[in-house]
């Protein structure tokens, strides 16, 4: 649900932090929030399409992400992350350690850095740092654990970087919890909306 209660049925577009256009979809419903977006890099080419399903908490249901190594699917169930990655010289079975408050970051997606703010907005409060462990999955399909240093620096702006090192996720949402973007548009879902 958006920041005032109401469901957001939203779509949009703009550019990530790198330049990448990402195109996305945002529907709330009874069971939590479907995520959608696609992310083309400043060459033309589609780098990742995918799927974020969550839970009212914000807690994660279910990923699909598909990129030029292949495609991945993954859903909790109990203390583990199960799923599969289907790249063209076969499959690999995935199983991940897993919690409730656990999180996702595919590279550098805006929208999985949104779906964690909005996971840890009610632990971590303006101007505070907490080191948190996730699963921070590459283009290249890879399922890594790393321990995240995560700081709310605004109300609304995040920033996500590995404590190992690595590039760094910043996000800021706006009140429906989606991620701005640079000359981001956005147009309601609902076809009434529109006329």
């Amino acid at each position: 649900m958006s920041g005032d209660g109401q469901a957001a049925r939203r779509a949009g577009s703009g550019r990530d932090a790198s330049g990448a256009r990402v195109t996305w979809t945002v529907a709330d419903g009874a069971r939590g929030r479907r995520w959608r977006a696609t992310t083309v890099g400043a060459d033309g080419r589609l780098r990742a399409a995918l799927l974020l399903e969550t839970d009212r908490a914000g807690g994660v249901v279910k990923l699909e992400l598909a990129t030029g190594a292949g495609l991945l699917t993954l859903h909790p169930e109990g203390d583990r992350l199960h799923g599969n990655a289907v790249r063209p010289d076969g499959i690999e079975h995935v199983s991940a350690p897993w919690r409730e408050s656990s999180m996702l970051l595919v590279a550098g997606s805006t929208v999985t850095a949104a779906a964690a703010a909005r996971l840890l907005g009610a632990r971590v409060g303006v101007g505070e740092g907490h080191t948190i462990p996730a699963l921070s999955i590459g283009e290249d399909l890879a399922i890594v654990p790393v321990t995240l240093r995560v700081a709310r620096v605004r109300e609304r702006r995040w920033r996500f970087l590995p404590a190992a090192g690595g590039p760094e996720v910043a996000v800021t949402l706006d009140d429906d919890g989606i991620a701005e973007l640079e000359d981001g548009r956005t147009w309601p879902l609902e076809l009434e909306q529109h006329r």
